[in-house]
């Protein structure tokens, strides 16, 4: 490669470097609009009114309509800030946590019949991860990664592997679906055929963490582990 061509490469490199940093540099709100619009096919709807936007508001964070006190407290309300505000109020509030616990119960468990953790237990388990602000990948890595008798983590956390039995074929599907975004279920037996980047290595990569875990409840006093 030639002296100059080197320097081009060079210097596409820092410009990529710079504009991704600068990029990178923008408030996430920004740059979640930005991939929106671009994948936006036909006219974006105009903004929401004041009463639109509170009524989605409650309905979104806590699963209610807003009260008549509480929508008129908002439309009366002539803060700038007002729907930032409303937003933060929200989402501190014992009422988003305990709607986010319901939406995320359905969400992994898919309704399941309860087996070795009762639906209460877990979902106060959910609850208090969302009144703390648990992030999602703390919250993710106990409920992958707790036998259900450890001492940091309650056992209601093992839910979603012991209700379903430990089954490593369904744990790895449900594990991929609910977690990773991916419907690895054909790749079980084979590349899959429709899309291009689903290998059946993804999916046995994933049984191999689950592959030899099965339920032990030696006394049916004591809580089933893993």
């Amino acid at each position: 490669m030639d002296v100059h061509k080197s320097q081009l490469i060079f210097a596409a490199t820092l410009l990529f470097a710079f504009y991704t940093s600068a990029a990178d540099a923008l408030p996430l709100h920004v740059r979640i609009d930005r991939h929106v619009a671009a994948g936006q096919v036909g006219p974006l709807a105009g903004p929401a009114s004041d009463g639109e936007f509170i009524c989605r508001l409650h309905l979104d964070l806590t699963g209610r309509i807003p009260s008549s006190a509480e929508a008129r407290a908002f439309l009366d309300n002539k803060s700038l800030a007002k729907r930032r505000e409303a937003i933060d109020e929200l989402l501190v509030s014992p009422e988003y946590a305990r709607h986010m616990a319901t939406v995320f119960d359905v969400m992994l468990m898919e309704r399941r019949a309860d087996k070795y953790v009762k639906t209460p237990a877990w979902r106060g388990y959910l609850r208090d991860a969302f009144a703390a602000n648990k992030p999602w990948d703390t919250l993710a890595a106990e409920i992958i990664g707790t036998d259900g008798n450890r001492t940091d983590v309650p056992h209601a956390a093992a839910k979603f592997i012991l209700d379903r039995e430990a089954e490593p074929n369904l744990v790895t599907r449900d594990l991929a679906r609910k977690f990773f975004g991916m419907d690895l279920q054909c790749a079980q037996c084979h590349d899959h055929p429709n899309i291009d980047d689903y290998y059946q290595r993804d999916y046995y990569g994933i049984y191999a963490f689950v592959g030899r875990s099965f339920v032990f409840r030696p006394d049916a006093k004591k809580p089933a582990v893993l």
